[in-house]
């Protein structure tokens, strides 16, 4: 693994971990509460959350809208968000140490292989720190550094 591979891989397991971390102190009677309006529920950002190292690189393979409907149409159930982050992890990590060929996305975008690395990185810290948000706005503390 050479140097850009460690630092990206150091950094998403940041993210991966303070985004677990910020999971685990959601409350059961939080799940459903919409902190803003017309967005996402707390549920749904956790669990965008969880999936989405994953589902970024299967767009990136070149998965259709269909497959991929199919991939978010399955269900995470609140207790186990966590493990299904720590698996979409996982599937990062593999195609990050192993490589992949990139494919035009659904909808027409073409990247390489590490600018998809990376998108998957950004998404990962721009829902982190909706997460941050929501948990904020509902009056939770928070003492977790989100950055090493």
């Amino acid at each position: 693994m050479d140097e850009w591979q460690e630092a990206v891989l150091r950094h998403v397991g940041v993210g991966v971990r303070t985004t677990r971390s910020l999971i685990q102190l959601i409350r059961p009677d939080d799940w459903d509460k919409r902190p803003i309006p017309g967005k996402r529920s707390v549920y749904e950002v956790a669990v965008h959350l969880a999936v989405l190292l994953e589902a970024d690189l299967r767009i990136a393979t070149g998965a259709t809208a269909s497959e991929m409907a199919d991939f978010y149409a399955v269900p995470v159930p609140a207790d186990q968000i966590v493990d299904r982050l720590e698996q979409a992890f996982h599937a990062y990590e593999q195609q990050l140490m192993t490589g992949f060929s990139t494919r035009p996305t659904y909808w027409g975008v073409t990247d390489s292989a590490p600018g998809w690395l990376m998108e998957a990185a950004v998404h990962l810290y721009h829902h982190r720190s909706q997460l941050f948000d929501y948990l904020n706005l509902l009056g939770y503390e928070i003492d977790l550094a989100l950055f090493e």
